[in-house]
């Protein structure tokens, strides 16, 4: 399966770690390997949402768009668990949502 990163996303891993930056690659190799959603570790599609899901790397949260035509999985955030489920986090993921 493909995936793309937004800036965002890049931004906050560059912030990382070493083990939640270890725990990231081997996230990324299992997404480029798997060819479902369904199959992907600690993958988990929101509730209330068309077509996002969230991965869970620890004390952060990874949400992503999949879209089913090009199986791409569009990486766009990368945050703390605490920042994840916020008001602020949960707007933008629904404007996200919308496009």
């Amino acid at each position: 399966m493909r995936f793309k990163t937004s800036k965002e996303f890049e931004k906050s891993a560059k912030k990382l770690s070493g083990k939640y930056k270890e725990s990231l690659k081997e996230m990324i190799l299992e997404i480029k390997q798997v060819e479902s959603v369904d199959e992907i570790t600690d993958c988990k599609k929101l509730i209330g949402y068309n077509n996002i899901y969230r991965i869970r790397l620890g004390d952060y949260r990874t949400f992503f768009f999949f879209e089913i035509v090009e199986q791409t999985v569009y990486l766009k955030y990368l945050v703390r668990r605490g920042e994840a489920y916020n008001k602020a986090y949960q707007e933008k993921l629904k404007n996200a949502d919308k496009k």
